[in-house]
C-alpha cells in the first residue's frame, strides 16, 4: 500500500547529537534538535517530516520524551510553499 504522506528529511539522535539522515532539513533545525536532545537527555531516536503538498508534519520515534517532542514541535518552522500569485495581469 502506498503512503499518503512522503518522507522530507529524517534528523537521527545517536548519543545525545542530531544529524540529518535523509534529505534537507530547515536551516538550525539539526541543531536546535541537538540542544533539545541535550536538555532533556534524550541519547537517541529519530525525527522525520512527512509532507504531502502544502501538508507537513513531525513523527518521532517510539520512545521519545513527550517534553521533548512539544521542544522540537515549537522549534520547528513548516515549510511554506509558494504561493504562485502576484503576476501582472496581461490583457
Amino acid at each position: 500500500m502506498l503512503e499518503r504522506f512522503r518522507r522530507r528529511f529524517v534528523v537521527t539522535i545517536a548519543h545525545g547529537r542530531a544529524e540529518a539522515s535523509h534529505g534537507r532539513p530547515p536551516a538550525g533545525f539539526v541543531d536546535a534538535v541537538t540542544d533539545i536532545a541535550r536538555r532533556h537527555h534524550v541519547t537517541g531516536g529519530r525525527v522525520a517530516c512527512l509532507g504531502h503538498g502544502r501538508q507537513a508534519r513531525l513523527k518521532f520515534s517510539k520512545g521519545f520524551p513527550e517534553r521533548a517532542r512539544q521542544a522540537i514541535r515549537n522549534a520547528w518552522t513548516p515549510p511554506t510553499p509558494p504561493s504562485g500569485g502576484n503576476r501582472q495581469a496581461r490583457g
